[in-house]
């Protein structure tokens, strides 16, 4: 099982540039601590089931919303709820620390990843390190690339979010 401590050297070893970023605890997408200065755009990490218990990874641009009942016609799957925290334990995580990272944990497969097109647009991301106390620039499609060398396919979907304001 993959922590902040094991994770970066493996970045590292696969040849991923990243810079990390230490700051206060980040938990669900709340930002009310000061934060550095990060080049890469924030994502946040819904994780999320439905009435068969099929478990989904949606992450998206933080300043979006999430349109869940598109998401869940667009996936051909029953209304979304939000996972419960012993379901963030089968990726060896509490609440609040999830990332793409986490699917890195998930040997099983139990987890569907799905990002939405818009994401595309951003070249550099930002997520936690499997840590809400730290945080990494890191190329988008390096992301992706871990996610997909996981066995975790990236579903890119459209119609799924709403744009900031």
């Amino acid at each position: 099982m993959f922590v902040k401590e094991t994770i970066l050297p493996l970045l590292t070893q696969y040849h991923v540039s990243y810079h990390l970023y230490a700051h206060e605890a980040i938990a669900h997408g709340a930002i009310t601590v000061d934060l550095p200065l990060m080049q890469g755009t924030m994502l946040k990490n819904l994780v999320l089931t439905n009435k068969h218990h099929d478990l989904y990874l949606f992450t998206l641009p933080l300043d979006y919303r999430a349109d869940l009942k598109a998401l869940a016609q667009i996936l051909g799957v029953p209304r979304f709820s939000f996972a419960k925290a012993s379901d963030l334990a089968l990726m060896g995580i509490p609440p609040g620390h999830v990332s793409p990272l986490c699917l890195l944990n998930d040997p099983g497969h139990l987890f569907h990843y799905v990002q939405p097109l818009e994401l595309d647009q951003f070249d550099l991301v930002n997520c936690h390190p499997l840590d809400n106390h730290f945080s990494i620039d890191i190329k988008r499609t390096d992301l992706e690339q871990l996610v997909a060398n996981s066995g975790h396919p990236v579903t890119k979907v459209a119609g799924t979010v709403l744009e900031p304001k």
